[in-house]
């Protein structure tokens, strides 16, 4: 059911921005507010954040390069295999995903936390860390889950009243609800709700949520 729910909410924000290759100016204050108010109103679950980069580089040396980074930083290296990496360290899990892209290379980079004291501009600042020094682009994405503690809540009424942000799309799917937001900003954002049997989960990201859940 997660993965079924995450393939159509991906496909959702794929036509909400035209199927291209959205580029992420994410404002960092926009997200610290969703940030501050999951938080306030909602149980925390976890957050996270995914770093894209291109780099002028052999496959094979970025790839030793970051690994090097996890050992010599003592990360629990978990796998390394088919140009993937992963690692734990401090409660965060670390996913490397490398591949060529248009002569170049593309490095995934993502960071899940379970941590409520860890902020996404922490998680964000730890993410460069890997970083190539001499990359040639980059772009993030970023989300945040939380428990609903009631279920009496109108939960897109109530994002729009306190996040002053205005619903484009919205869409009614099994055990849930997908929708597509601007601030006043135009920042996109995606919200999904789920409902389990351990109960109902609200996950925004900016501009799109990279997760399943």
């Amino acid at each position: 059911m997660k993965k079924v729910f995450f393939v159509f909410l991906l496909i959702f924000s794929l036509l909400i921005i035209g199927g291209k290759e959205y580029k992420c100016e994410s404002k960092e204050d926009s997200f610290s507010k969703i940030e501050g108010y999951v938080i306030n109103n909602y149980d925390f679950v976890q957050n996270g954040i995914k770093l894209e980069y291109t780099v002028d580089e052999k496959l094979c040396k970025e790839y030793l390069r970051i690994k090097q980074f996890f050992e010599e930083n003592n990360f629990l290296v978990l796998s390394t295999e088919n140009n993937n990496i992963t690692a734990e360290s401090e409660n965060i899990d670390y996913s490397i995903n490398i591949c060529e892209y248009n002569d170049l290379i593309k490095v995934q980079v993502i960071l899940i936390n379970n941590d409520v004291s860890k902020s996404e501009e922490e998680l964000k600042k730890l993410s460069q860390k890997i970083r190539n020094d001499n990359f040639i682009n980059e772009r993030y994405f970023s989300f945040i889950k939380g428990k609903l503690n009631t279920q009496d809540k109108n939960l897109i009424d109530d994002l729009e009243k306190n996040l002053n942000i205005k619903v484009n799309e919205y869409l009614d799917i099994n055990n849930g609800c997908v929708a597509e937001a601007t601030f006043e900003d135009n920042q996109h954002i995606n919200i999904g709700q789920i409902k389990y049997d351990t109960g109902s989960y609200l996950i925004i990201g900016t501009p799109i949520i990279f997760v399943t859940y």
